[in-house]
């Protein structure tokens, strides 16, 4: 009986490991980790790139942003960003928010499989944001779904 048990257990999670959907987008864990294993330690980062610009807003007049992304090559579990958007002319005047945490690089969006993206706050799933990478200057958010954003609005953040 013990076997028959264990056989089924092996079964269910063979089959749950192999299952794929074609509707699901890019798998959320980081495609391109480099796990060193390292504490973070500052003297190991490397400035990527500061990158700008003025997001649509429905209820403002536009969204201020400004994303600071930082690189530890030898260990992307240590990649930081830091994200400062004011919402422009809203009720209460202009409003700043700022945040921080992880990001990461997935590779591949559909219709284009070498195509990089940075995955934003990949270890809290409610907060993620992804940015297609356009060129060295260049990055353009996409939606939850890792899609281009429709009606093509200016979604398009440039390096400084």
């Amino acid at each position: 009986m013990k076997n028959f048990f264990l056989f089924l257990c092996l079964i269910f999670f063979y089959a749950a490991c192999n299952s794929t959907s074609e509707n699901t987008p890019v798998d959320i864990a980081p495609a391109l980790k480099n796990n060193g294993g390292r504490e973070l330690d500052s003297s190991h980062l490397t400035f990527v790139g500061t990158f700008e610009g003025i997001l649509p807003c429905v209820d403002c007049g536009g969204i201020k942003t400004e994303l600071i992304l930082y690189q530890d090559i030898a260990n992307s579990e240590n990649n930081s960003y830091t994200l400062k958007e004011t919402y422009l002319g809203g009720k209460l005047g202009d409003t700043t928010f700022s945040s921080n945490g992880k990001w990461d690089i997935l590779k591949g969006i559909k219709g284009d499989d070498a195509a990089i993206v940075y995955f934003l706050n990949y270890d809290e799933p409610d907060d993620s944001r992804y940015y297609l990478k356009k060129g060295d200057t260049t990055i353009i958010m996409l939606d939850k779904d890792q899609k281009l954003i429709e009606p093509p609005l200016n979604h398009i953040l440039r390096r400084k």
